[in-house]
C-alpha cells in the first residue's frame, strides 16, 4: 500500500509540473504576440504623423485639390505603411455629394499590395457641402506581403457632385517601393 500512494504522489507533483510550464510558455507566446501587435501599430501612427507634418508645412502654400504626403511610400515587404490624403477645395464652387476613392493598381494586386483608408474601405465621402477653403484629410493604409517585393502603385481620385468638370486635377498616382 505504501508504494501506490508514493507513485500518486509523483503523478500529481508531474502533473502540477507540465502545467506550470505550460502556463508559463502561453504567458511568454502571449507576451510575444501583444509585443508584434504594438509595434506594427507604432510603426503605422508614425509614418501617418510623419505625412501629417508635411502637410502642415505645406498647408499654406496648396493651390491642388489634391494633395498626397508623401507621394512616394517606401515599406518593407511584409509591413505595413501609409500617406496622408489632403483635399482641399481651392476654387469657388461649392460641391456635395464628393467621394474620395483608392484604387490598387493591378500590378500592385498581383504582388500582394493594397491600398486602403484608416478604415479599411476603398471609398470615403468628403463633408458636404464642400465649400471654398474646406479641407478633408484621410489617412490611406498600405499593406504587403512577404512577397511584394519591387515598385507598384496607387491611384487616388475623387468623383461625384460635379467635380469631374472643374480644371482642377482629381487624380494622383502614389508609387510604393517595397524591399
Amino acid at each position: 500500500m505504501i508504494k501506490g500512494k508514493k507513485g500518486a504522489l509523483e503523478l500529481s507533483v508531474n502533473t502540477i509540473i507540465v502545467i506550470v510550464i505550460g502556463v508559463t510558455l502561453l504567458i511568454l507566446g502571449l507576451v510575444f504576440v501583444r509585443g508584434i501587435f504594438k509595434q506594427q501599430t507604432d510603426l503605422s501612427a508614425k509614418a501617418f504623423e510623419e505625412a501629417n507634418k508635411q502637410l502642415d508645412a505645406l498647408s499654406g502654400d496648396l493651390n491642388e485639390f489634391l494633395t498626397i504626403a508623401p507621394e512616394t511610400v517606401r515599406v518593407n515587404a511584409g509591413d505595413t505603411s501609409g500617406f496622408v490624403l489632403l483635399i482641399k477645395n481651392v476654387g469657388e464652387t461649392s460641391y456635395s455629394g464628393v467621394t474620395a476613392r483608392v484604387t490598387t493598381y493591378d500590378n500592385a494586386a498581383s504582388k500582394g499590395v493594397k491600398c486602403e483608408f484608416s478604415n479599411g474601405e476603398d471609398t470615403q465621402s468628403l463633408r458636404s457641402p464642400f465649400t471654398t477653403g474646406l479641407e478633408d484629410r484621410f489617412d490611406v493604409r498600405v499593406k504587403t506581403q512577404p512577397s511584394s517585393i519591387g515598385s507598384v502603385g496607387c491611384e487616388i481620385s475623387l468623383s461625384g457632385g460635379g467635380i469631374e468638370q472643374t480644371t482642377y486635377s482629381i487624380r494622383r498616382d502614389v508609387e510604393i517601393i517595397v524591399s
